[in-house]
């Protein structure tokens, strides 16, 4: 998937994934099988359904991303139309706006199967 490559190369990206439904890892960067089971764990799950469920019952349509901060960096959890979520890692909150610049490009590509 070239087009999530691009992810690679976005300043103070530490690492990214494609998390498919079941939750396995269907494409990464950078991430080694101890930040993967961590990140991958119940709590960014849950923290996503948790979300979701709040959007649902104010109505406010679909999630479309969830983005979490730390004082050692932020995650951020995109959902597709086709059922895998993206999730990256920043290691600061200024890398967000070059990374939502690169998923407006990836994002469609992603959800059409070309990416």
């Amino acid at each position: 998937m070239d087009a999530l490559k691009a992810l690679s190369e976005v300043q103070g990206v530490k690492a990214w994934a494609l998390v498919g439904e079941d939750g396995s890892i269907l494409e990464d960067f950078q991430l080694n099988q101890a930040l993967a089971s961590k990140l991958l764990s119940d709590p960014g799950p849950s923290a996503f359904a948790a979300a979701r469920a709040v959007a649902d019952e104010l109505g406010m349509g679909p999630l479309e991303e969830l983005m979490v901060e730390y004082p050692e960096g932020s995650i951020l959890m995109v959902p597709t139309k086709k059922g895998p979520m993206l999730i990256v890692l920043l290691d600061q909150l200024s890398s967000l706006g070059r990374v939502r610049v690169v998923l407006k490009k990836i994002l469609p590509l992603l959800e059409e199967g070309r990416a």
